[in-house]
This record gives C-alpha cells, sequence and structure tokens, in this order.
C-alpha cells in the first residue's frame, strides 16, 4: 500500500519480491478478501484494501504511542505533550508558545507537528495528538472548540508591486493582479469564497495552494499576491513581502481543539492554561 508495488515493498523489507508475492497471496486467502487488482502489469488496491488500511493505522499510531511511552519510563521524563497545529501558526504563534510552555517545563518531552484543519478531526480522535490549535474554528460532533483570539485575513503584496504603495487594499483592488488563493475545496477557500460573496466582488485566482507558506513563498518570488491569515506573515520572515490590511473585515477565529471522548493529560493541561493566560492577555481576544 506505501509503495505501491510488491518490488518496493520487497525493496522496503530487504526481501525478494516472490516472497512479497507470496505473502499477498496468502493473506488474501486467509482473510477471504481481495486486496488488490492487477492492472497492466500494476497493483491497484481495492475500496477493502483502502478500508483495511485504514484500520492498520490506527493499530500503528496505537504502537506509537506505546512506545512513546516506555521512552517516557526510560528517560524519566515527566509526561509529553502531543500538539498539532494549522500551518500558519506554525510560523510564529505557536512556537513562541511553546518557548514558554518549555521554559516553565524543561522536564517535559513535546511532539509538535503542523496538519491541515481537514485532519485535525482523526489525529484527535485517533489519539495521535492531545490538542490541537487550529486558525479557524471546526464543527465535529465528536471534538470540543474553544475560541482563543481573533484575527483577520490580509493582503501578502511583493515588495515593489504597485499595490505595496497603498495602506490597505480592496478586493476590488485585488481584482486587477494576479492572485493566489487557497483552494476552493479546503476551508480557508470556502470562507473566501463566502466573502466575495458577501462584499459583491469577484475574484478569480491565478494560482490556488493547500497552505498559507505557500503562498507567501509565492509572494516572495514576485509571482503575484495572495489573501492570506495575518498569523502566516506574523514573523516577519520573509525577504520580499509587504503586508497589508483588506478594506473589507474578513475575521478568522484561532481556536483550541480537543477530543469529548478523552481528558487532556497533565502535560496538555498546562499548555493550554499557558495558552489561555498568553492570548486572553493579548487583547485581541
Amino acid at each position: 500500500m506505501i509503495t505501491g508495488s510488491t518490488s518496493g515493498a520487497a525493496r522496503m523489507l530487504f526481501i525478494s519480491q516472490p516472497a512479497v508475492s507470496r505473502l499477498l497471496a496468502h493473506t488474501e486467502t486467509s482473510l477471504g478478501v481481495k486486496l488488490f487488482k492487477r492492472t497492466a502489469g500494476k497493483l491497484f488496491p481495492t475500496p477493502q484494501a483502502q478500508v483495511l488500511f485504514d484500520e492498520v493505522n490506527h493499530v500503528y499510531d496505537a504502537a506509537l504511542r506505546v512506545d512513546s511511552f516506555v521512552g517516557n519510563l526510560a528517560n524519566r521524563t515527566a509526561g509529553t505533550l502531543k500538539l498539532a497545529c494549522s500551518p500558519s501558526l506554525g510560523l510564529s504563534l505557536i512556537p513562541g508558545m511553546l518557548g514558554k510552555f518549555l521554559e516553565r517545563h524543561p522536564e517535559i518531552h513535546v511532539d509538535f507537528h503542523t496538519t491541515l484543519i481537514q485532519d485535525v478531526p482523526m489525529e484527535l480522535l485517533s489519539g495521535k495528538v492531545d490538542i490541537a490549535v487550529s486558525v479557524l474554528p471546526i464543527e465535529n460532533p465528536n471534538l470540543h472548540s474553544e475560541a482563543l483570539i481573533r484575527g483577520r485575513m490580509v493582503c501578502a503584496i511583493p515588495g515593489e508591486h504597485i499595490l505595496a504603495s497603498q495602506h490597505s487594499v480592496s478586493l476590488t483592488d485585488l481584482a486587477q493582479h494576479r492572485l493566489i488563493l487557497y483552494a476552493r475545496t479546503i476551508p480557508f477557500g470556502r470562507l473566501m469564497l463566502a466573502a466575495a460573496e458577501r462584499y459583491d466582488c469577484v475574484i478569480h485566482p491565478a494560482i490556488e495552494v493547500p497552505r498559507a507558506e505557500l503562498a507567501c513563498s509565492l509572494v516572495n518570488e514576485s509571482l503575484g499576491v495572495a489573501i492570506v491569515d495575518q498569523f502566516s506573515v506574523a514573523s516577519h520572515g520573509w525577504r520580499n513581502i509587504v503586508v497589508r490590511p483588506l478594506v473589507e473585515d474578513i475575521p478568522i477565529t484561532v481556536s483550541l481543539i480537543r477530543s469529548k471522548f478523552t481528558s487532556p493529560g497533565d502535560a496538555a493541561t498546562q499548555f493550554i492554561e499557558l495558552l489561555r493566560e498568553n492570548l486572553i492577555d493579548t487583547g485581541v481576544a
């Protein structure tokens, strides 16, 4: 499933290709389920294989959690904080919070990564992470979403672009230039479509991207102007980007997301307290 072929699986497992083929045939016979179809010499997983693969991933993640737990025992750490956040928040906001957290709790191990909004429910409900911080609220009956701070969408412009001389930029201004926007199929893309309709503007992206840092990297190379969330450009790490507020107010809400089925452990609880304390104290909540 991972490599896409029996030869690739053989190389990954350091065994022969015939051994993989025999094991696959034995597995299908034992389960009574056809896992792959062979077309033009290539293997394609059946729907049953896809479902089974998802279930196996849950077991694998559980094994990783046990491995992490044993590692904590061996290293005598005070616990592990398993944290995920939206990619744009990983550029500035959350690293700053983690710095403060580790100053207070240097004994706690942190397992941190960024993830897309649509993947947050799976990661939380599978136990891959304890908590997630999303740049948008997430509606899911099995998740609890708590608003932390408000932000807004802004315009990222190449430094030499004609719009960089303006104090603010409207959606109408952007319609005349090459525009980089989030893909329409993701939450941010739908947010922008709703905003354009609300303000009676027509915006046509020349380039669509799934994440804010990709949009910023394109703007940084002067490939166009982009509408991104303010947190993706808050670190000022882009050498050729000027940030201007949008005339139209397109608000966003950074939210703390956690599962309704499990209570956060000590490490996660301490990080949640720090988030509430620092983000509310900024005055933008």
